[in-house]
């Protein structure tokens, strides 16, 4: 019976996280019905943890336990000295949010093994099918309506802005690069051309996007990985053809375009408009400002959004992010966690090079570092649907790449961490009921760059 109702939450919460990006809802923007679908599946990742046999005491390593207590504690004064402190406390459960999809899908992995990865994998790989479905009938529509405008921009759907979507790209694309484990006494044999096809229209669309802050993740991250040997060296080539091959299909899908209509068709890769910083610098340095101003604290969660900075909502750069607006403590916490979890994962897969789901592994990893390094130079710890899936690929990577406990451990209430997000939740879907009348008929373009939602100020 557990079994059974645990299958409706992951079904449900597969369809969310489909829906928000394909269906279009008729009176919100992407951004804020994406926002809604994160809470939806926070929502259900709550109800789905108690499915999993849920202990009495939970065993954390202190390495997280620390670190994760003193960011709450710490975000909690934030939030409580910040101009808005109700939009301060939204930012600090959406992070709760976020951890507690993280251990949902973690306790899934291994709790299910191989059926988990098979599942989440063939979910993917569906949402992606149907995105690249998406783009290849645009195209044949711009061909076909030749008299309309066209836009590059017009090829793609499902988000406010179409960089958004490459910063959900940046962490999909790697992932299919993972084999699907099949039960072993399955008749069927998953054709792995599909997945080089998906790749490679995925990656064109990212040119077609000109989110180069993926193309730039993507070939730092693969540097790094052809230094190494076997597993890592195989994912780097992986992607380097996949680079490569999108760079000169999406050149063909728009010199086609414009061949046919007979309009211009501006390929962002293929000019100067490919370097520059498009006026980060000033985010930068405003966002610098407010650390030496406030080192302790920061301005308080979200609260970037409230400077009216006239560039953009958030800094586009996380370190200067978690900085400004959590304040220092915050920030070195943060860094000497996710430096040790690196550590740990790497040393991990490095030495399971030649064990069973090596290449998932070292996929995982790509995709979570790929993440990292777009979040310097991109808000994709502020957008909703990157946000979902780097807390979903998170827990999964740690699931496969962590190391288990093995003494020193701390044992806490089990229903603590549950009351924490529990009431995360009931404060995000206050939010969302109080927010919902401003957000039916609001304008599809994102003046600013959105935080919570798409009208992007507090």
């Amino acid at each position: 019976m557990k079994s059974k109702a645990l299958s409706i939450i992951v079904a449900f919460s597969a369809l969310i996280a489909g829906l928000v990006i394909l269906v279009a809802h008729p009176d919100l923007t992407w951004h804020d019905q994406q926002r809604l679908g994160q809470i939806a599946i926070s929502v259900l990742s709550f109800a789905g943890v108690f499915l999993l046999r849920y202990p009495r005491v939970v065993v954390v390593n202190p390495v997280w336990l620390w670190p994760a207590v003193s960011v709450l504690v710490i975000g909690a004064l934030s939030a409580a000295f910040a101009s808005h402190p109700w939009w301060a406390a939204t930012e600090v459960a959406l992070l709760v949010a976020c951890i507690g999809i993280s251990a949902f899908v973690f306790r899934l992995m291994r709790e299910y093994g191989d059926r988990a990865d098979l599942v989440l994998g063939s979910i993917l790989r569906l949402l992606l099918a149907g995105m690249v479905f998406q783009f290849y009938v645009s195209f044949v529509s711009a061909l076909a309506h030749a008299e309309l405008f066209f836009s590059p921009w017009s090829l793609l759907y499902g988000f406010s802005n179409v960089r958004f979507e490459g910063q959900f790209l940046t962490i999909a694309v790697p992932l299919l690069g993972g084999t699907l484990c099949m039960p072993k006494d399955s008749s069927v044999r998953y054709p792995r051309r599909l997945d080089f096809f998906l790749m490679l229209s995925l990656a064109s669309m990212v040119f077609v996007a000109g989110t180069r802050g993926t193309i730039a993740a993507w070939l730092a991250v693969s540097i790094m990985f052809w230094g190494l040997k076997e597993g890592a060296r195989n994912t780097a080539k992986r992607m380097f053809l996949v680079m490569a091959l999108g760079f000169v299909l999406a050149w063909l899908v728009l010199q086609t375009v414009s061949w046919v209509t007979g309009q211009p068709a501006d390929y962002r890769f293929a000019g100067e408009q490919v370097f520059g910083l498009s006026a980060r610098e000033i985010l930068w340095q405003h966002a610098w400002a407010k650390i030496v101003e406030f080192p302790w604290f920061g301005v308080g969660p979200m609260h970037f959004a409230s400077l009216g900075n006239p560039v953009g909502s958030h800094p586009h750069q996380s370190l200067l992010q978690i900085a400004s607006e959590w304040g220092l403590p915050v920030f070195f916490m943060i860094m000497a966690t996710v430096a040790v979890w690196l550590f740990k994962v790497f040393a991990e897969v490095r030495s399971g090079d030649a064990k069973m789901g090596a290449g998932l592994r070292w996929v995982l990893l790509f995709a979570v570092l790929s993440s990292m390094v777009q979040s310097m130079v991109d808000g994709v710890l502020v957008m909703p649907y990157p946000q979902l899936w780097l807390a979903i690929t998170v827990g999964w990577c740690s699931a496969r790449c962590l190391p288990r406990v093995q003494g020193g451990e701390k044992r806490i209430p089990g229903w603590l961490p549950l009351v924490l997000w529990g009431v995360a939740n009931l404060l995000l879907i206050a939010v969302a009921v109080k927010s919902y009348p401003d957000l039916v008929g609001a304008a599809e373009y994102c003046g600013g760059g959105p935080r919570f939602w798409c009208n992007g100020r507090i």
